[in-house]
């Protein structure tokens, strides 16, 4: 399933049952991490799961690692390590291993079972094709266009740009060599093909194609879900999470700069023309629209959930906007959040599914991240604001805890199924 190592003990002593529960509870832990399940959610599930089959577990989950010990004989002073490099949004997989852990926890299947049945999840192919997902890239793209302010030049621009970034996702993901290039690579084609099609359109906004072209990249959910697990106490998780999406945003920048300067130094300054008037409020929800069909896509969400996903991208956009018009962006946000959290525990709730199908598509489109990106944009090019720089620094926080705030009140209103 994954380059991963674990110290495993010897647990002959066991009886057959929880020897077989102990496994499938490693087993499911390590596959959750991977299909992205964070932290905090991930160990309440193991928590949850070692009461069920009588194992009382102790687990400590971080971005690439996992650690679970047990108060068994035979495991004492035993701790199972696993060192973990994969974190994909799978949704599909994430759907069936939830009802996999139902069935198992509901006796309707044996640990053994469970444990060859994640490796047949693990194995499957993804929902969609590559040429659907390269689709989807451009799509959302020029949707986001629409979110910050672009014209039609701008969503043209935007639409090539995240093209060109999941065909370059689709050909270097499998690339060794380039492991840990991606983003900043993938940050350079976006804004090579923005600038340029800029000067071809004689013409356009290209921060703005740049930044809807970066849409899928910029990490505002890994920087929620890192302060969410700093509220949560959960510090070494939320620490480790929150610098990775620091250094992320940087490299983004990065990149960004490195493309564009490029475009400047071979075929001249890129013109810039502003995008003039907004859209008809029919186009922006149109684009609301594609926007959660293709994220549910790129996520492999099973065609059942797109209609919800795409009613957790449309509510939340719409409050968001009203809140920010009558009290302000980050009790705006705030009011999102809360939307969010509440309408995905009751998604979980009424059709026993993952609330993170939802929720996930539903945060996207608050963008801490577009602010964090603009906020390090402004620090490091030459002629750059700092002091806009870094009211835009403070302001991803702020807008953050905004999120974070609204997502732990949902949960005490409306409480989720289950753990996950």
């Amino acid at each position: 399933m994954d380059n991963a190592r674990a110290m495993a003990p010897p647990t002959a002593d066991l009886p057959k049952d929880k020897q077989e529960g102990v496994q499938f509870a490693l087993k499911l832990s390590r596959a959750l991490h991977i299909y992205g399940a964070p932290a905090n959610r991930l160990e309440a599930v193991m928590n949850v799961l070692s009461q069920e089959m009588g194992l009382k577990a102790h687990s400590m989950a971080m971005p690439t690692a996992l650690m679970v010990s047990f108060d068994l004989p035979g495991e004492d002073g035993y701790a199972h390590l696993y060192r973990l490099h994969r974190n994909e949004q799978d949704f599909d997989k994430l759907a069936r291993l939830d009802q996999l852990w139902n069935e198992v926890v509901d006796k309707r299947m044996t640990p053994a079972d469970g444990i060859r049945k994640i490796d047949e999840i693990d194995e499957q192919p993804p929902l969609y094709g590559r040429a659907l997902q390269m689709l989807c890239f451009g799509l959302s793209s020029a949707a986001a266009s629409i979110f910050f302010g672009g014209g039609p030049n701008e969503m043209i621009l935007a639409g090539a740009a995240g093209f060109v970034l999941g065909l370059f996702l689709m050909v270097a993901g499998p690339r060794q060599e380039l492991l840990g290039l991606h983003e900043l690579l993938g940050a350079a084609l976006v804004a090579v093909t923005a600038a340029g099609g800029a000067h071809i359109m004689d013409g356009a906004d290209a921060d703005v194609a740049t930044l809807a072209g970066l849409i899928v990249l910029l990490p505002g959910f890994s920087m929620t879900i890192a302060v969410s697990e700093l509220a949560q106490r959960n510090l070494v998780s939320g620490t480790a999470r929150l610098a990775w999406s620091a250094l992320l945003l940087m490299m983004l920048t990065f990149g960004v700069l490195a493309g564009r300067t490029a475009i400047d130094q071979l075929i001249g300054i890129t013109p810039y023309v502003d995008p003039g008037s907004p859209w008809k409020p029919w186009v922006t929800h149109g684009a609301i629209g594609i926007a959660g069909v293709t994220l549910g896509i790129l996520f492999q969400a099973q065609k059942r959930d797109l209609p919800w996903i795409t009613l957790a991208v449309f509510a939340p956009f719409l409050a968001l906007q009203a809140g920010i018009a009558e009290l302000g962006r980050e009790l705006g946000v705030f009011l999102s959040a809360l939307i969010v959290g509440a309408g995905s525990n009751l998604y979980a709730r009424a059709l026993d599914r993952p609330a993170t199908i939802t929720r996930l598509p539903g945060i996207l489109v608050l963008v801490p991240g577009s602010l964090g990106f603009l906020s390090i944009t402004e620090l490091m090019k030459d002629g750059g604001d700092p002091l806009r720089g870094l009211q835009d620094g403070f302001a991803v926080f702020s807008v953050a805890l905004a999120l974070v705030t609204g997502l732990l009140v949902s949960n005490a209103i409306i409480p989720p199924r289950k753990a996950l």
